[in-house]
């Protein structure tokens, strides 16, 4: 049985970062994880399996996030949840081998790498972008969630109420109350 830990998704690649070639292997596993934005919380443990190999002078990063999460749906706020599965590739560059790329434009080097400075690299960032790129920006919990009543707040996925929902353009407002004050 494999221990749930909470603590950042950090890999060592210390035993790799200087043989051209070499391979390694992670599965992490959490059961807590800060998405950085209040839409979206774990419901079940986040698993990261991937494995790092030695290009010479950058590290590439392969591998698979899978966990589900949960959310309030925008309209009607009734929990929603959902699977990820996501692809991770990236590469890594050693900071002090920056000066490899002399040649890119600024802001090249950022797009292309993610820098680290010592054998431990927090992976953290890279999971929770590929997690939020595979989510929806607004959450709904259908596609034709009909949302709350503006006046009552009755779910209106779950029956009618019976509220007057008649809505008058703020302009025309004055032109009804002059014939609320006529039927009188």
């Amino acid at each position: 049985h494999r221990g749930v830990t909470s603590v950042a998704l950090e890999i060592n690649i210390g035993k790799i970062r200087s043989v051209k070639g070499a391979r390694q292997t992670f599965e992490l596993e959490t059961d807590t994880f800060d998405f950085m934005v209040p839409d979206w919380q774990l419901s079940k443990p986040l698993s990261v399996s991937l494995e790092v190999v030695n290009e010479g002078r950058y590290l590439s990063l392969a591998g698979t996030v899978k966990t589900t999460v949960e959310g309030r749906c925008s309209r009607c706020l009734d929990k929603v949840t959902q699977t990820v599965e996501t692809v991770l590739a990236e590469q890594l560059l050693y900071a002090k081998d920056a000066y490899l790329y002399d040649h890119l434009a600024v802001g090249e080097l950022e797009e292309q790498f993610y820098l680290y400075e010592n054998d431990l690299f927090d992976i953290s960032e890279i999971v929770r972008e590929s997690i939020l790129a595979a989510l929806p920006m607004k959450i709904l919990c259908r596609d034709d969630c009909r949302g709350l009543c503006l006046k009552c707040g009755q779910n209106l996925n779950r029956g009618q109420c019976d509220c007057d929902t008649t809505e008058i353009d703020p302009r025309l407002a004055i032109l009804a109350k002059l014939k609320a004050t006529e039927e009188v």
